[in-house]
């Protein structure tokens, strides 16, 4: 190695940590499972979040992408762990919940959605007075509405709303605002909108206002309500992401014979979860690529859907393959019942703030509008988020409230014990927990939960597969004259550790460098893949 070489060490939060939005303290958490310590293991979790069985149910786990044991064999169950320590963790972390005392501030919260009720949580904590008010007729926003019963229970969802209410947070369902301006004029001091992105889009396609065709919103809140409307035998979903899973397994359970998603780019490009689609293909539901709907026609009783053939092109702003038509190529099939699940929008209204050019609330990194005292975040300011999404940006506003009404803005919570600084344990050597579902051919005769809760052995034993990344450092080098850019480094990289460069060397080639040195595992993929010899890792406490 050169004495030229770039060299960062750094104490570090691990990956999973800092994948989550909210940068729940992982390992923590799990080294409590590992002994057994479920208590403590909530305690860890509810200091950054009010959701933990929700999360533990329904997050999309973008920590698990970055979990250290990936590198090696196979990624932790991060979140079914989540769900145990919820589920088993009993109520002793309320031991040591502080409410500061009253502040004698009023605050108004729009939208009793994941973000909306986080920032009521933290801030009732904080002693302000909460109101929230919400247009639906029971609060929980798309946690209630646009998750089935199947990956979400009800029970699970009304009792975390229930301990938010026993802060003294008031609910008030069937309340719309009009104006942001009405409630100052109220009295309240301060007013956060997370009223979220409730509008189903459009497809853009002629005949998509027949009949029978429906935004996924509308058709998931409906069966969330109770009282969804017949699909008839064959159903036709198009998009590819959660919603449209989601509708496609719900179609299934309403009795549906026959559902199909069509997606317009390759499967590879799917935003929705890999596991979400696998379980859709388990259970009978059909997925169709590169093809997109051109129009939608009536033929009898039934519609007929004209799709037209795909092939990618460039990356588009997403930094996916652009989709782009082949003409010539048209195919068509007749359904009963069309769902769009193509994206969501701001539902129309005069909330009296600016918006952007997208149609979504304009707020700045503190998520202050451009009214005073007025702040907004969560799916009404970013678009269709996830629940960890939607939870991070109510928690940050909480602190950029909790500041504006002259708190401090510190809105971390001490719930566990202090943990003992220690090198790690040996992580197990044992194979990867097989997450444990219903039975596919029984799960579509009715909304009952997919996927079981871990035992208390296998829960304890996948927690001690966990290589406790935040307790290991690593010296990440490389040589910037040595390297061809050949991209080896990063290929085999999962934790995000090397980036490709803008500046050429003196060789003439640009060379990778090192910009996420805190996420080395210690793995030496990229020593041993790279052809030039040009990096080293340095074990500074490797445990």
């Amino acid at each position: 190695m050169r004495s030229s070489a770039c060299s960062t060490i750094v104490k570090r939060m691990a990956g999973c940590q800092r994948a989550c939005p909210v940068h729940v303290d992982v390992p923590r958490y799990i080294r409590a499972i590992a002994s057994g310590d479920y208590a403590e293991s909530l305690a860890v979790i509810r200091e950054s979040i009010p959701f933990p069985s929700v999360c533990g149910y329904a997050c999309f786990a973008p920590c698990e992408s970055f979990c250290g044991r990936g590198q090696f064999d196979e990624r932790l169950a991060i979140r079914a762990l989540k769900r145990v320590a919820a589920e088993r963790g009993g109520q002793s972390w309320r031991d040591g919940l502080r409410t500061e005392k009253p502040t004698g501030r009023k605050v108004a919260v729009v939208g009793a959605g994941p973000s909306g009720l986080t920032a009521a949580y933290f801030l009732a904590l904080k002693g302000h007075d909460v109101t929230v008010f919400e247009s639906r007729s029971e609060p929980g926003g798309m946690m209630r509405w646009a998750i089935p019963r199947y990956r979400l229970p009800r029970e699970t969802l009304d009792d975390e709303i229930e301990t938010i209410r026993s802060l003294g947070v008031k609910i008030l369902t069937d309340v719309t605002i009009e104006s942001v301006s009405d409630l100052r004029k109220g009295g309240f001091d301060a007013v956060y909108l997370a009223c979220g992105a409730q509008k189903g889009s459009r497809a853009g396609v002629p005949g998509e206002e027949r009949e029978g065709v429906m935004d996924a919103l509308s058709f998931l809140e409906r069966v969330s309500s109770g009282s969804p409307a017949s699909v008839g035998r064959s159903v036709c979903v198009i998009g590819g992401g959660n919603a449209a899973i989601d509708a496609a397994r719900s179609a299934l359970r309403l009795g549906a014979e026959k559902v199909k998603i069509y997606y317009r780019r390759g499967e590879k490009e799917m935003p929705a979860s890999p596991e979400e689609v696998e379980a859709a293909r388990e259970e009978g539901v059909e997925l169709n690529f590169l093809v997109a709907p051109g129009r939608i026609e009536k033929q009898d009783t039934k519609l007929k859907v004209v799709f037209d053939c795909m092939e990618l092109g460039p990356p588009d702003s997403s930094g996916r393959a652009r989709p782009v038509c082949k003409p010539g190529h048209e195919s068509s099939e007749t359904f009963d019942t069309v769902v769009v699940a193509v994206g969501q929008e701001l539902a129309p209204g005069r909330i009296g703030v600016k918006l952007d050019e997208r149609g979504f609330i304009l707020a700045g990194e503190d998520l202050s509008t451009d009214e005073e005292g007025v702040f907004a975040g969560g799916d009404a300011v970013s678009g269709p988020s996830s629940i960890i999404e939607a939870i991070a940006t109510g928690r940050r506003a909480a602190s950029s409230m909790d500041a504006y009404l002259g708190g401090n803005g510190d809105v971390h919570f001490p719930l566990a014990s202090p943990e003992q600084e220690e090198a790690p344990e040996p992580a197990s050597a044992s194979e990867a927990v097989r997450l444990m579902n219903l039975p596919a051919g029984s799960r579509t005769s009715g909304f009952e939960v997919v996927e079981q809760t871990l035992k208390d052995y296998v829960a304890r034993e996948e927690a001690r597969r966990c290589l406790s990344c935040d307790r290991r450092e690593f010296e990440v080098l490389l040589d910037p004259e040595a390297c061809k850019e050949c991209g080896y480094c990063r290929a085999v990289c999962r934790m995000g550790v090397f980036e490709a460069g803008s500046e050429f060397n003196k060789k003439g080639y640009r060379p990778f460098k090192v910009v996420n040195p805190q996420n080395c595992v210690g793995c030496m993929k990229c020593f041993y893949t790279c052809p030039d010899f040009c990096i080293e890792v340095k074990g500074a406490n490797s445990g």
